[in-house]
């Protein structure tokens, strides 16, 4: 069980730094591991979105998923608050989709999101559109740079701010409002070719 002194002290330390808000919920699962489902039920949802934006199959983002937070969970001692819980999540999440592009073992396109719209009840030409756009829109994507990837992951995947963001990449929050701006952009402008 984690000490309540200990709790005291991490809220003291992240209210003089002024910045992680998960201070106290590390330091908890650094002593207790069981505390770490703190930590896993704040993000998970979070974690999981920024990992389907980079991965077209539902059951490769299921284990990434599961394998960002088992290596988090694994290494919570390492974890020195240089910066806030959520960036180095973030960044263990963004290296298990970058193993996965690397496998020699990544699945190809699923038809898993189609099987889940035909439960809907829509019509098959309406799937036929959803399905082309979606795939028009993975293309595009692809096509965009590593770190333009990312920051479209972080956005609209793990659905940060653009607060979020500036400390996630360590930038002004405006910077990330532009740097975002200029990606939808470039993609907008990819759309209009094809």
């Amino acid at each position: 069980m984690v000490e309540l002194s200990a709790l005291v002290r991490a809220a003291a330390m992240s209210e003089r730094r002024g910045s992680d808000p998960d201070a106290v919920l590390v330091l908890a699962a650094q002593s207790d591991p069981e505390a770490f489902v703190a930590l896993y039920d704040r993000y998970f949802e979070r974690v999981f979105g920024y990992v389907c934006v980079r991965v077209a199959s539902r059951a490769a983002c299921e284990d990434i998923t599961s394998q960002v937070f088992t290596n988090a969970l694994a290494n919570i001692d390492r974890f020195r608050a240089r910066g806030p819980f959520a960036a180095w999540l973030f960044r263990i999440a963004r290296n298990g989709v970058r193993d996965y592009h690397r496998s020699p073992m990544q699945e190809s396109l699923s038809d898993e999101l189609g099987a889940e719209l035909r439960d809907d009840g829509a019509a098959p030409d309406e799937l036929a559109l959803a399905r082309e756009s979606r795939d028009q829109l993975r293309v595009l994507i692809a096509g965009l740079r590593r770190d333009r990837q990312h920051l479209l992951a972080l956005r609209y995947g793990a659905g940060m701010s653009f607060d979020e963001l500036g400390v996630a990449l360590n930038i002004a929050p405006g910077t990330a409002r532009v740097r975002v701006h200029r990606v939808l952009e470039e993609l907008r402008r990819g759309c209009a070719h094809d």
